[in-house]
Parts: C-alpha cells; structure tokens; sequence
C-alpha cells in the first residue's frame, strides 16, 4: 500500500491493583485470542513478554499463562530457542480451513438469516459502517476489527451453541494470515460482499446472504495464497504491527 497506514491508538490499561484479583489472566487470554481472530498478530511474529507485559501493565506471569493456553490450543507455537511465536500457515492448510470456514460459516450464515431482526440487521449495518470509514482512512487494525465483529455477530445470531466454537478455532487459526489479505493488491477490500450480505438479511434471503459470505470467503482465500507462498522471503514479516492490538 502506498497510503499512509493510520495507526490504532491502544486503550488504556488499568492498574494491575485496581483489577479483581484473578480476572488479569482471563483478560489476558481473551485480548490475546480476540487479537489472533483478528490477525493483529502476523505470522512468525514472536511474542515478546516484556512487551506484552509493558502493554497490558501486568506481571510477565498472566502473560506467561495465556501464551501458555493458546499454544495448547494450536493458536500458538514453542520454538526450539523456547519463545512462542505464531505459527506459519502453508497453502495446503490455509486451503483446507478456507474449505472448512464455507461449510460452516456458510450454514451458520443461512441459519442467521431466517432469525434476522431489525435490531441485527441496524447493528450489522453500523459495524460495515466502521469498517468502510477504516478503509477509506487505511486504518489496518481498524478493517481486521470491524470485519472480524462484522462476521462473529452474524454468526452468533444463528443460535446454535454448536457452530461458534468451531467458527472460533478456524478464526484463530487463520486470523493472523489477515494482515496480508490487506497487504496484497488483489484483495479488493471494499466490502462488498458484506453488502449482499445484508440485501439477503433484509430480504429474508438466505441463500442470497451465504452468497455473499462464501464470496468474502474466496476472495480472502485467493488474495492470501500468493502472499503465504513469499512469505518467507518477504519484507512484510520482519517488521510486524508497530502498535499491538488489545481490543475488548
């Protein structure tokens, strides 16, 4: 990209103090999980316990705990020199998630359409809002976001307690490959297929909604192959997010 990339501003952190005692490990590992679904961190990146330490004011111990508990759950990886960094993803793998995410995302997309109220479609159409106002400023973190509550609050109103862990897992599996869907210059981030999305929502359409999820879906997926192919050789993951994401 040649614009000018804006860059989040982190939230402030309360005092380790001021906390319920018990609650920071938690917090923790959620801010660490939600950032991975959103693709804050990008592959190979190392994470640091100083910094995410400094980040979140805490102890290294929460930190040390939660990187801990997602490297059990394959979100993160050990290394042989005994950091933990995110994983790589290969082609193949990214394939069979992507091939995953639209059987799943997609049936939880038609199930979301059919108890579609008012009140989901305004808060569906607030959240594009935000994320086309982030593309037009290149505000990174700010699309990542907006697009990963964009697809969880659709999904979520499919009322099955089934489909959300799964949808979950494949999230924090390809979640960080994210960033450089909007590195590449084939992605067109112009949030288009969120809009056939909510045509099939208003329209009480559910085919016409999944048509729009399996095509953010395949366009993702195509944008991010080339990408994963370079990516051991390329610029673009030796100089990770200068500003952590630490969303709620």
């Amino acid at each position: 990209m040649q614009e000018t990339v804006e860059r989040p501003q982190r939230e402030a952190t309360a005092e380790p103090s001021k906390r319920a005692r018990g609650s920071v490990p938690e917090e923790v590992f959620q801010r660490l999980r939600r950032g991975l679904m959103v693709g804050a961190f990008v592959p190979g990146q190392v994470m640091s316990l100083r910094k995410l330490a400094s980040s979140f004011g805490t102890s290294a111990m929460p930190i040390r705990e939660a990187l801990t508990r997602l490297v059990v759950i394959n979100a993160l990886e050990d290394t042989s020199s005994g950091s933990v960094r995110v994983p790589h993803l290969t082609p193949k793998k990214l394939n069979e998630l992507f091939a995953v995410r639209e059987m799943i995302e997609g049936e939880a997309t038609e199930m979301a359409c059919r108890n579609c109220t008012p009140s989901l479609l305004a808060n569906l159409h607030a959240v594009n809002e935000e994320l086309l106002e982030a593309i037009a400023k290149r505000n990174l973190i700010g699309c990542l976001s907006s697009n990963q509550r964009f697809h969880f609050t659709l999904y979520q109103a499919s009322g099955t307690e089934v489909f959300m862990p799964l949808i979950e897992s494949l999230w924090l599996q390809f979640g960080p490959t994210m960033y450089l869907s909007l590195l590449s210059p084939d992605m067109p981030w112009d949030a288009s297929a969120h809009v056939e999305i909510l045509e099939g929502l208003k329209a009480k359409k559910p085919a016409v909604a999944k048509r729009g999820v399996l095509r953010d879906i395949r366009n993702t997926a195509l944008s991010l192959a080339p990408a994963l192919g370079a990516q051991q050789t390329s610029d673009l993951l030796t100089a990770p997010l200068d500003d952590l994401y630490f969303g709620s």
